[in-house]
């Protein structure tokens, strides 16, 4: 194929028609095993937004806020709070029930209001003309919790998602913990729900989500529990925590058991299990890339084997249909061999070891 020769250095997913290169999907990842140093594919670690993968750090600096233990939360619940969730009828469920859980209304949530991505939801609320809101935003679990925390904590509602507030700055400092950056006024930008997302470089989210397998740097700070409660609701309900179309839904048939994955906006995706963390950024925006990228990623570092690798291109063909769903071209993927990294990082005071 034309032009296959370019951009040896980056992770590529490259899109042909007939015999000829269409498009092109570059990006970047960054593999952060346990007990060893963390790799770059690509050439540079540009860094990017946390997006919606910051999610699973948000809903622990809810648990920490009392939220738990305030209002009695199921599994399920803390699963839709950690979600990018598809709208479907059990998304909206849950979040009219975590409202009701500190007497709000759905016009309390500022993350706006979208379709759901759920294709089948998204027919039925047309058809039978129903109007769309709050809800249906998939970030509108996580507003659910940001909520009853701040009422929990005696915060003022109205501003709940501006970057000064107390709840956002409970959060920064979490994310801050994991990951180890100082999240200035210089790396906050707005998200697509409204609430604060912060830019940092990929090697800091991969840090972040390896010690959420970490048992001394959890112990140190007192979050062995409250981590083991996020990642047991994210594993019991799957539905809940993704939904239809959703890649973390798609891809369990061959994570779950050993990972768990999140995706974020503009192309960020995370992998993360207890052999370590892969987070990967599409520089172009879209997922596109990703979808067909990841499998090979996970062969490559030996986190899943032949079989499940053969079993899931076999579920998702690399192929470039039309209409009519004749095969027209193929998509191909190529992976540099990777950089090994060091971590500056090596420890945190009174925490132990980081590797």
């Amino acid at each position: 194929m034309a032009g296959h020769t370019e951009n040896l250095f980056q992770i590529q997913t490259i899109v042909g028609r007939g015999t000829c290169e269409e498009s092109r999907h570059s990006a970047t990842a960054i593999m952060y095993p346990h007990g060893g140093s963390p790799l770059l594919f690509g050439a540079a670690d540009r860094g990017t937004f946390l997006r919606s993968v910051a999610k699973p750090f948000q809903a622990l600096s809810l648990l920490r806020a009392g939220i738990d233990e305030a209002y009695t939360l199921t599994p399920r619940e803390l699963a839709v709070i950690c979600a990018s969730h598809a709208g479907e009828e059990l998304h909206r469920d849950l979040v009219r029930g975590l409202l009701a859980k500190g007497d709000l209304s759905i016009s309390d949530l500022k993350c706006g209001i979208h379709a759901p991505f759920s294709r089948r939801q998204r027919q039925r609320m047309l058809s039978e003309k129903e109007p769309l809101d709050a809800t249906c935003n998939n970030c509108s679990g996580k507003h659910s919790g940001m909520l009853l925390a701040a009422i929990h904590q005696q915060y003022d509602l109205a501003d709940y998602l501006e970057f000064r507030h107390p709840l956002q700055r409970a959060i920064r400092a979490m994310i801050e913990l994991f990951s180890g950056e100082v999240l200035t006024e210089e790396r906050y930008g707005t998200d697509g729900c409204g609430a604060p997302t912060y830019h940092m470089p990929l090697l800091s989210i991969a840090r972040a989500f390896q010690r959420l397998h970490h048992t001394e740097f959890l112990k140190g700070c007192g979050l062995e529990n409250r981590v083991q409660r996020v990642h047991d609701a994210i594993d019991s309900h799957p539905k809940a925590f993704s939904g239809e179309g959703r890649l973390p839904l798609l891809w369990r048939p061959y994570l779950a058991g050993k990972f768990r994955a999140k995706e974020g906006a503009e192309g960020v995706m995370v992998i993360w299990g207890k052999k370590g963390s892969l987070v990967i950024k599409s520089h172009d925006g879209a997922d596109r890339g990703l979808i067909h990228v990841i499998p090979h990623l996970l062969k490559r570092v030996h986190w899943i084997d032949e079989t499940t690798f053969d079993r899931w291109i076999t579920d998702h063909p690399p192929r470039v249909t039309n209409v009519s769903g004749k095969q027209v071209g193929e998509i191909y993927v190529e992976i540099p061999e990777p950089l090994a990294l060091e971590d500056p990082l090596t420890s945190v005071p009174g925490m132990g070891l980081v590797r």
